[in-house]
């Protein structure tokens, strides 16, 4: 986030602290939209253990904190070594089930980095690009993810100015970060050196194993790759187990 007035100081001691803190960030202040719920569909983000364990995890692939740090995902039963192997590969790879918000956590945690790590370049990789940009953004704010979840910050956390800000399946972020929604393959990532990779649904993706070994580069130079997905075979399923 880019220096601004404030209206007052704990406003700006709360930025602070959600800079220092994802875990304050997203389960203190983010909303998700429930596409189920057309009475409430707004609901504060769910302080799950498992979703804290997963954002440990991510914090932990991608060089923010140290191992021992990773409290939660400690305490749900992950060990200190295989989260060393998280910190030195800058690699994060977990099947999921449905229906469990952990594309909303990543969607969270990517927010939380873009808006507060300056220069950040961000590719989020799913199947088609209109589901990327269904998580960054398409079309106005609240269809998407990301930028929905920006809109839906207290104003002193807000960043972005939409339309000013956004195209289709991008995020622009005046402290230089961008974030930018593509389909599958390899040939973006292979062009561009990203901070972080994300892949959604990476075992629907049939060019995921080039994707992934497009991405080797960025992650030995200090970025960070993430792919989650439900279960199914393929070359994710066998990574996961080879991980």
């Amino acid at each position: 986030m880019n220096p601004r007035k404030f209206k007052s100081a704990a406003d700006q001691l709360e930025v602070e602290a959600c800079r220092r803190d994802a875990h304050r960030f997203i389960f203190t202040h983010l909303k998700t939209k429930d596409e189920h719920d057309q009475v409430n569909p707004l609901k504060p983000f769910p302080d799950l253990l498992y979703l804290r364990s997963l954002l440990d995890a991510l914090l932990v692939s991608g060089h923010l904190i140290q191992p021992a740090q990773a409290r939660y995902a400690l305490e749900v039963g992950h060990s200190e070594l295989w989260l060393q192997g998280l910190a030195s590969s800058g690699i994060l790879m977990t099947e999921k089930s449905r229906q469990v918000m952990a594309t909303w956590l990543c969607c969270a945690y990517l927010l939380w980095r873009a808006k507060f790590l300056d220069h950040q370049l961000i590719l989020v990789q799913s199947k088609r690009e209109d589901d990327a940009a269904n998580l960054v953004f398409n079309k106005e704010p609240f269809v998407a993810r990301m930028s929905c979840m920006e809109m839906l910050l207290p104003q002193f956390l807000k960043t972005l100015t939409f339309p000013r800000c956004a195209s289709y399946s991008q995020l622009v972020f005046p402290n230089g970060s961008r974030v930018w929604g593509i389909p599958e393959g390899s040939d973006i990532i292979r062009s561009n050196t990203a901070s972080v990779i994300f892949s959604d649904e990476a075992c629907f993706q049939p060019e995921f194993g080039g994707a992934f070994t497009a991405a080797l580069p960025a992650t030995k130079g200090g970025g960070q790759f993430v792919a989650i997905s439900s279960a199914e075979p393929g070359t994710f399923a066998e990574l996961v187990e080879a991980a």
